[in-house]
């Protein structure tokens, strides 16, 4: 890196501190107010603030292995994490199921469903502890992967770096609450799509392939031969032949339906983890 580099990245990282403060009047008018935006953000804030939120650096890399080691239907692999089908879901009616319950967490919502007897208040601390488990496990989990990023990026320590990523986030998370959370994303999300933009710009016009290629597949010492048609075929195939921890793909077919399938009954059994939070907040 540059010096230009270093002073972007300080310039990026200061303004969404000072951001998150500007922020702090508006989400600090009451609870409401800090946990759910009061209820009114819009709904292409929501939207965009999702994209952002889904769009992180250990998914980024995972999927570009997989197109790198797939072709273009790598991208079909996505399925399997349901950010893209339960979408259907939460347009038609969870937005509207979260706005009318009037609840605050994901563990109300259980008491609102079982009711505020012994089974409602087991239910709602079961679902409090086993979010708390799982969004420490997933804070860990995105603070290790970016850490290793953003200190082989800035030529630090990886725990130091990922010291600091958590130490921002806290920063104006806390400081200006829902608010701060959902911006911030919406500011990143413009940011995202357009480094998207340049790097495919920068990629059609730099990168030609041949007819026929041969890939090494990531964590393998192997070679996977392509010809290009079928590397760049959007049509997901029934079967594919790949070595390695990928071979747990290979029944391309099988595995999509059953992804499907799994989403299909996670979207009719109601809202769930961050896209709870993010549709509480709709008025729709």
């Amino acid at each position: 890196m540059e010096i230009i580099d270093y002073i972007i990245v300080t310039i990026y990282l200061l303004f969404i501190i000072i951001f998150g403060f500007f922020l702090q009047r508006k989400a600090s008018t009451g609870i409401e107010s800090y946990f759910l935006g009061n209820r009114n953000l819009p709904w292409w804030i929501l939207g965009a603030s999702g994209m952002a939120s889904n769009t992180d650096l250990a998914g980024t890399m995972l999927l570009t292995s997989l197109v790198y080691a797939l072709g273009t239907k790598g991208f079909f692999i996505e399925i399997r994490g349901g950010i893209v089908l339960i979408m259907a879901f939460l347009m038609t009616f969870m937005g509207k199921w979260n706005r009318r319950a009037q609840v605050m967490t994901i563990a109300e919502w259980m008491e609102l469903r079982f009711g505020n007897g012994r089974e409602g208040n087991i239910a709602r601390i079961i679902s409090a502890v086993a979010n708390i488990i799982f969004a420490i496990g997933t804070m860990s989990y995105f603070a290790v992967g970016g850490g290793k990023f953003l200190g082989e990026f800035l030529g630090i320590d990886d725990r130091v770096a990922g010291i600091l990523l958590i130490l921002l986030a806290l920063i104006y998370t806390a400081v200006s609450g829902f608010y701060g959370v959902v911006l911030t994303d919406v500011f990143q999300g413009i940011l995202i799509f357009v480094a998207i933009l340049y790097i495919c710009f920068i990629a059609f016009k730099t990168v030609s392939l041949p007819e026929t290629f041969a890939i090494s597949i990531p964590g393998t010492e192997q070679l996977q031969e392509w010809s290009l048609k079928e590397w760049s075929s959007i049509i997901p195939p029934i079967k594919i032949d790949l070595p390695g921890d990928y071979s747990i793909f290979n029944l391309f077919g099988g595995v999509m339906l059953f992804y499907i399938f799994k989403v299909f009954l996670e979207g009719k059994t109601g809202p769930k983890s961050f896209f709870f939070y993010q549709n509480k907040a709709s008025q729709n």
